[in-house]
């Protein structure tokens, strides 16, 4: 795939994982759910047209995803053990299923179905965030940290594709479907931003999410960082700040209206991020930076006491 399509195939990943979040609040919406399957039949589509040989374990772009999905397993399994006492504790059986997971589930499941469940034990750990918190060892930067990985081993789905090769025929089947896909996240675009976006079921949270999940994120020349700022509810939260620490200088940005804060045009390295928002606790994160590549990050902040 040339660039573009990589960033809108991790694009479409980004939207798939929006629509697993907010599913219940779709439910009878006939036309929005009806956009929601052609969206997915679409990708799936075009996920078939994806060469073999892209799967090569040898390619160094896949042995860095796969780096990326091992990082996630292991931070998903470390937070699930350790929740899976307070589901003990407090006697929940549907926290007891989804806190019961270990790394060789994980084995038996497509990259997909890998994120899908770790999305859905990260739900539950912020759901649960104030007593795993206080009572079983788990802080405020571990799930941060989890939702980061979420996102890159996401993002990552794309990457060992972005060389196809020479057949001609193959290559104009991918770009067709690339037109179909584009085509049914427009409708979705339209079914929830119609849905959502004003009126009485006005929602500028999953809006801002889900303009999140839709923006192009092309690779760049210059290094980049992409911040979401979230409260435990999953709320956005504007005006919270990032800042990365640079060698000669700091570099700081403000989130929006969706919680989304960039900072753009910086060196490659290793440099501690600080994200902080008044009346809630901020986080120092160290986060090493690649050269030309732009970093996604999720922050989960707590409110002061």
């Amino acid at each position: 795939m040339i660039k573009s399509q990589v960033a809108k195939f991790a694009s479409y990943n980004r939207i798939i994982a929006f629509l697993v979040f907010y599913n219940l609040l779709f439910v009878g919406l006939k036309r929005l759910l009806l956009a929601i399957t052609q969206f997915k039949d679409a990708f799936t589509a075009l996920k078939l047209l994806m060469p073999a040989s892209t799967t090569n374990t040898s390619n160094p772009v896949t042995i860095a995803k796969n780096k990326e999905f091992l990082d996630l397993i292991d931070q998903v399994v470390s937070l699930a053990n350790r929740a899976y006492l307070f589901a003990f504790d407090s006697g929940s059986q549907t926290l007891l299923v989804t806190f019961k997971v270990e790394v060789s589930y994980f084995k038996l499941l497509t990259e997909a179905e890998q994120i899908l469940l770790a999305q859905n034990i990260l739900l539950a750990l912020n759901a649960n965030s104030v007593a795993l918190i206080a009572g079983y060892d788990i802080t405020a930067p571990e799930l941060t940290a989890l939702g980061a990985a979420i996102i890159h081993a996401q993002d990552q789905i794309a990457a060992p594709s972005s060389v196809i090769g020479n057949n001609k025929t193959a290559n104009t089947d991918i770009e067709t479907a690339f037109l179909l896909v584009d085509e049914k996240v427009h409708l979705l675009e339209k079914a929830i931003l119609g849905r959502f976006k004003t009126g009485a079921f006005a929602n500028v949270t999953l809006v801002g999410n889900f303009e999140n999940a839709i923006k192009l994120r092309e690779s760049v020349k210059h290094t980049a960082l992409i911040t979401t700022f979230t409260n435990i509810l999953g709320e956005v939260i504007e005006g919270a700040s990032v800042e990365i620490a640079l060698d000669t200088e700091t570099k700081k940005a403000i989130s929006n209206i969706s919680g989304i804060a960039e900072i753009e045009e910086f060196v490659g390295g290793t440099y501690n991020v600080t994200y902080a928002a008044k009346g809630y606790i901020s986080q120092v994160i160290p986060t090493k930076f690649m050269l030309g590549v732009t970093t996604t990050t999720a922050i989960v902040l707590l409110k002061t006491v």
